[in-house]
């Protein structure tokens, strides 16, 4: 609570802060022999004053000496204009200079022709602040709350220029009209002058890296985790999303994709950067994210050395402004609906089924007939249950809400953001109806931030931010994957989910884990409480040091994070029972088949994971312009950063140096040089810094003087970029991987000295462990992009587009090849493996304006494919078998030609009639074990030696598992207030192998008749009846052993992962302007959200981005509805 309280003493400290932009604003101004006009051209570059005087009152060539310190713009002015005629007025930002003697604007009343009207933006509201000013002169005014102007013009011909921040600027002829009513439209191309880059911030214009982003509001969702939205939205961006479990729902991501076979999943992940320092941002509430950047090639990522190989995401979140107090507060409430959940069959078709995969496996039906139909007909599901496990587990609804609250303004002096948010969801389980304890997963989230700049003098600018997380989650005793596995291979014939006298039931007898009531496993295995905490800090001093040289600055920050974890268990094992049938009186009657205990256990610690992270940057920058058209940056920074785990007696360290150069001509030319210079604890002394540098180039051909103008008309803009660079990784699964190490696994020695003749034994000793690799290094990566930026129509079609290209050498991998021989006991670290990575991404917006009507469409397209030029693998007796020149995550299969026909078997029949098949000896004899027949799959002798074994396994078979092609598009709409806006997101080139890691939870009756499931989709089988090749199952056998052969990875259970998703659709109102002030409301907003609202896909029995895991049946994802209000005042 004293960490809330302080956060919002803060927010409510600024928002008591009432002093106004003249008393607020300093400046420290000390001139020689300067004009009176290049006076105020400083004044109006350093602050926000606009200023107004008439030519012929003032001489603004007049030469004068100004020196003031920390003072008000008011004392310039008194110096400026002493011993002169001249005096001035200030109101609020506008300052007008007039003779002394005279009101103000006085010159202008005496001409008496007056203009006034109404400037509103394109969707008629009207605008405050806009500036009015008569061109050629400096007479003008602002456009007041209503957006109503009045201006006194000399002549009534002229020509007023209106502009405005993120407008056009439009320059209309008075033609002795008297009312003129200005509508403004927006100009994209200022609206995202300035991007955010590698340590720092460049006009779009000169950026020369492959970068893209996305606005806030177009990542937003009703879900706690910001991954989940983040696929499709961003070119080169490939997100996938395995699970919708609430806590455990991250994504993973890439960018371009993957470009290294290392084991360590984090070798391929991208650095994520919030504010400029290393953290995670799945608990990031959108509404304090300011901008969302995603840099891609060498030129934009090399700066961060050992950390920029996998590409780099930055967040920045908002911050205050110089205006008055706005305060933002919005609310969501959502309910969400589990999506392709698996459907199986009733007891009785199971029992059949079984009975037919018995008579396949050449053995006698089990189940009779008679007992089928009670299992079929049965009104009593004790003794003859029927039992849907989804149904008896899962709700079909369940709810979230979330609500924020954020208060940003600020003065000259100090400007604030500070926001608070609340966000809870429950899961999709039911919960325990003997309300001992809640077995439901829950999760409530608390989320500040406070963002504060503080310009203590008119050239130091100090930043404070705080934020802060935490989590409380609610979670069954035993983890989803074991209640859903559960789900997936018991039977619904061998007990009700509990017994109707309320008895808990299980099988006859529990035999091993998989033996097991999935009802018991959600609700009478107990709980788990989660407590995760977060608290980010950062402080950071800006220093202009114009006093050396003008356009010279320093910074420095300081960060220092924590993160905690902190978990109870307590557990339930309630006694277990078994019915066996009913007495006299129609009670049943049992056996206890497990003695357990009524209570929940005591309060089980398990312990708290922690860490904390110290995070120093320090940097000189330097940026000027000479000659108006040589723009030249530059910037050295040393950064360092320490992370301290609870589990680790020594912190992970790095440090490094940056540099960048960047220079520009007259706005055509552009060169940017960087490099990163970073040390890692990985590697010996001779090899610990590597440097990685990276140059980019960027011809804007638009902006040069013969580019046709009336070509401008339809390709406004042209814009060529070139980069190329290296950089490195160092990321493994094991710390100091070049030192030697040992440890207490040796073997006891028997001395063979007992007493008695026995033997004796000396304990464990010491073993080598990884040998001494003093030589390994870096990982290293060479990346090349080539792409360019096209604006069409005035920038109405915006597209960006690049092609790159990229090797990775020097793969930090554990050798794979290493004989036992050797003598090593753990295969050593080394440099080894060579993977290329080439593709395309690009992005698409464009917007029109038909009357009232506003549309906009944007699309993204990422392709990314690798290919291992150099994998550590003993060479293969046939290329079909060899990873290298195959893609990373490929597939090895069987090639399945078809099903086995009777005519592939001489038959035999024994006494009972039961037949039994061998297979014809002209055809390829298999190796795989279980029982061949008809109906079972026929693979390919692709070695042709008449033998089916590993030989015929191909590498390469269909796509990886992580797609290739990820892409996305959308349309909005906006009329009159009302908006609606709709988002596609889709991947391509990507397989799924059906039951590719757990037969148990794909083929029927894997582990038996009482620890299997039958799905609905496997009724399409082969039969006697239906000897059809156009099924999806082959023909049904009794258990694992004897389907052998079926159940080996093969092309027959390939099938596309691929799909197009409908990921959002919203529509809403915004309510006018006009009302809202009667009730001193800024603006408000009501809109309806759908979230995961369809999916087209040729898989049809899971969602295909789940993946293999347990059959694809893991914690689902949700379809939601959402309704939301917003309110600003």
């Amino acid at each position: 609570m004293k960490f809330f309280s302080f956060f919002l003493l803060i927010g409510i400290g600024h928002c008591l802060a009432t002093n106004s932009y003249s008393q607020s604003k300093l400046f420290t101004m000390k001139t020689s022999q300067k004009t009176v006009k290049q006076v105020f051209q400083e004044i109006e570059k350093n602050s926000e004053y606009i200023i107004f005087y008439m030519d012929q009152i003032i001489d603004t060539n007049r030469k004068v000496n100004i020196d003031v310190k920390n003072q008000q713009v008011s004392a310039i002015l008194d110096q400026l204009f002493l011993g002169t005629d001249n005096t001035y007025s200030i109101n609020d930002r506008q300052i007008t200079i007039y003779h002394k003697g005279e009101q103000p604007n006085s010159q202008q009343q005496s001409n008496k022709f007056t203009v006034t009207g109404v400037i509103t933006d394109a969707q008629g509201e009207s605008m405050i602040g806009v500036s009015v000013k008569v061109k050629g002169t400096t007479l003008g005014g602002i456009s007041d709350m209503d957006g109503r102007y009045s201006i006194s013009v000399p002549n009534k011909n002229d020509i007023l220029i209106v502009s405005f921040l993120g407008y056009a600027t439009e320059e209309i002829k008075i033609n002795g009209r008297r009312n003129i009513n200005i509508r403004l439209r927006e100009d994209t191309k200022a609206l995202d002058e300035v991007v955010v880059i590698g340590y720092g911030q460049q006009k779009k214009e000169s950026v020369v890296v492959s970068m893209s982003s996305v606005k806030p509001s177009e990542i937003a969702a009703p879900t706690r985790n910001l991954t989940n939205n983040l696929a499709g939205q961003v070119s080169g961006l490939i997100a996938v999303q395995r699970s919708g479990e609430p806590g455990y729902d991250d994504a993973e991501f890439w960018i371009r994709g993957i470009s290294t076979f290392a084991s360590n999943s984090s070798a391929s992940t991208p650095l994520v950067l919030v504010d400029g320092v290393p953290r995670k941002i799945t608990d990031i509430e959108p509404d304090e994210i300011e901008t969302f950047s995603v840099l891609k090639d060498a030129a934009a990522t090399a700066i961060y050395g050992a950390e920029g190989a996998n590409g780099v995401i930055l967040v920045t979140t908002k911050r205050g402004k110089d205006e008055k107090p706005k305060i933002t507060f919005k609310t969501e409430h959502s309910i969400s609906s589990p999506q392709r959940l698996p459907e199986f069959v009733g007891s009785a078709d199971y029992l059949s089924l079984y009975n037919e995969a018995l008579n396949n496996d050449g053995e006698p039906d089990l189940f009779s007939a008679e007992l089928i139909e009670k299992f079929r007909t049965s009104t009593d599901r004790d003794l003859y249950p029927d039992t849907d496990w989804i149904g008896e587990l899962l709700r079909k609804n369940t709810h979230n809400h979330r609500y924020t609250l954020n208060v940003r303004g600020g003065s000259a002096r100090s400007r604030y953001f500070v926001s608070g948010a609340y966000y809870t969801e429950s899961g999709i389980y039911k919960g325990n109806p003997t309300e001992k304890y809640d077995t439901n997963i829950g999760l409530d989230r608390f989320n500040l931030r406070s963002n504060i700049d503080m310009d203590v003098t008119s050239t130091t600018l100090v930043s404070i931010d705080l934020a802060g997380q935490y989590l409380i989650g609610n979670y069954p005793g035993e983890s989803s994957s074991t209640i859903f596995r559960s789900m997936l291979i018991t039977p619904p014939y061998c007990f009700p989910a509990v017994y109707s006298d309320g008895t808990v039931a299980t099988y006859e007898q529990e035999r091993g884990v998989n033996m097991r009531n999935p009802y018991n496993q959600l609700m009478n295995s107990g709980y788990t409480r989660q407590w995760r905490t977060g608290i980010q800090s950062k402080v950071g001093v800006r220093q202009k040091l114009d006093f050396i040289t003008k356009g010279l600055s320093a910074k420095v920050n300081v960060s220092y994070d924590f993160d905690a974890t902190f978990k109870s268990i307590r557990s339930y094992n309630p006694s277990r029972y078994h019915a066996t049938g009913r007495d006299e009186n129609g009670n049943l009657t049992f056996i206890q088949v497990v003695s357990g205990t009524p209570d929940l256990s005591d309060l089980k610690d398990n312990g708290i994971e922690a860490q904390k992270k110290i995070y120093i940057d320090a940097a000189i920058n330097y940026k000027r312009i000479f000659a108006e058209k040589h723009d030249v940056s530059g910037m050295l920074l040393y950064m360092q950063k320490e992370t301290q785990l609870k589990t680790q007696p020594l912190p992970y360290r790095k440090q490094g140096l940056v540099g960048r150069f960047s220079y520009s001509y007259d706005g055509r030319y552009f060169l940017e040089g960087n490099f990163g210079y970073t040390g890692s604890e990985a590697f010996a002394k001779n090899h610990r810094f590597g440097f990685f540098p990276a140059v980019g180039l960027a011809y804007y051909l638009s902006n040069e003087p013969f580019y046709p103008g009336v070509l401008k008309n339809y390709i406004n803009k042209i814009k060529l970029r070139a980069s190329v660079g290296k950089t490195g990784n160092d990321t493994t699964s094991d710390r100091f991987i070049y030192r030697p190490t040992f440890s207490m696994n040796a073997g006891s020695w028997s001395q063979g000295i007992g007493s008695n003749g026995g033997t004796n034994s000396i304990g464990q000793g010491i073993i080598e462990g990884f040998p001494e690799t003093l030589d390994i290094g870096w990982e290293i990566e060479k990346k090349q992009n080539y792409g360019f930026d096209l604006g069409l129509f005035n920038n109405k079609i915006d597209i960006v587009f690049d092609y790159f290209r990229s090797e990775r050498s020097n793969i930090l991998m554990q050798r794979k090849t290493t004989p036992t021989l050797s003598g090593f006991r753990v295969n050593q670290y080394a440099n080894y493996g060579i993977v290329s990575n080439h593709g395309v991404d690009m992005s698409l917006n464009a917007h029109h304006q038909i009357g009232k009507v506003k549309l906009s469409a944007r699309g993204t397209f990422t392709f990314a494919r690798n290919e291992i030029k150099e994998y550590d693998e003993l060479p293969q007796k046939y290329p079909w078998m060899e990873r290298t020149g195959k893609r990373i995550n490929e597939n090895n299969l069987y090639i399945a030609e078809r099903l086995y026909t009777k005519e592939d078997f001489i038959i035999n029949k024994n006494s009972n009639g039961i037949e039994s098949y061998t297979l014809r000896p002209e055809l390829p004899q298999s190796t795989l074990g279980g029982l061949l027949g008809p109906g079972d799959i026929k693979y390919k002798d692709v070695n042709g030696d008449g033998v089916i074994d590993s030989y015929d396994k191909v590498v390469g078979v269909g796509h990886p598992n992580v797609p290739e092609i990820v892409y996305g598009f959308g349309l909005n709409i906006e009329y009159k207030g009302f908006y609606a806006s709709v988002f596609f997101q889709g991947t391509g080139n990507c397989s799924v192998l059906l039951g590719g890691n757990t037969p148990e939870g794909w083929y029927p009756f894997a582990w038996g008749v009482d620890q299997s499931s039958y799905r609905t989709f496997a009724l399409d089988r082969w039969t006697e009846s239906n000897p059809s090749q156009n099924v999806l199952m082959p023909r049904l056998h009794k258990d694992n052993a004897n389907n052998a052969n079926n159940q080996v990875a093969s092309t027959w259970w390939l099938r596309n992962g691929g799909f197009l998703r409908l990921k959002n659709m919203e529509f809403g109102y915004q309510l006018p302007k006009q009302f809202l002030k009667k009730f001193n409301v800024q603006a408000a907003r009501i809109y309806v959200m759908g979230y995961n609202l369809a999916l087209w896909d040729d898989l049809k029995y899971f969602d295909p981005e789940a993946g293999n895991a347990n059959g694809g049946n893991v914690y689902p994802k949700n379809r939601t509805f959402t309704l939301g209000i917003d309110f600003t005042f």
